[in-house]
């Protein structure tokens, strides 16, 4: 027996390797706009959106540290650490 609904195929590897170039290219876009603080912006917006998402209900992420207020307490850390270092790091 045949149907016309279609297969659903698992994504090739074009595909997959595209999602991951994209990725790359909105990670690199940001470090050219930052430049040297690209990191407590990346990870202080980490933290925002994973707060964020909290708020609005997610329990549970992809990520591997699994829980999202985990992964904002981290990313905060981060944000928090590497802007004083590099505002107050050389005094």
């Amino acid at each position: 027996m045949t149907t016309d609904q279609p297969v659903h195929e698992a994504p090739d590897r074009g595909a997959r390797f595209e999602r991951l170039a994209f990725t790359f290219c909105k990670a690199a876009t940001l470090i050219l706009i930052t430049r040297k603080f690209a990191l407590p912006v990346a990870a202080g917006g980490a933290a925002l959106f994973y707060v964020l998402a909290i708020v609005y209900g997610k329990r549970d992420t992809r990520c591997w540290l699994r829980f999202p207020a985990v992964i904002a307490a981290f990313w905060g850390l981060v944000a928090g650490i590497s802007l004083y270092t590099l505002v107050w790091g050389g005094r």
